[in-house]
């Protein structure tokens, strides 16, 4: 297993660990990201 996969693995189990660990935080983690994209698409389609 070379290090680029074994380092997705672990980054993975960390993310899948956190949101159990942490339901509320992961959520809140996932809606700031899915606003940063919806706000950089806009930016797109406005045309920068």
């Amino acid at each position: 297993m070379n290090l680029r996969k074994l380092l997705g693995v672990a980054v993975f189990a960390f993310a899948v660990f956190y949101a159990i660990t942490n339901p509320a935080d992961a959520a809140g983690f996932v809606v700031d990201i899915a606003s940063g994209i919806g706000a950089f698409a806009s930016a797109l389609a406005d045309g920068l």
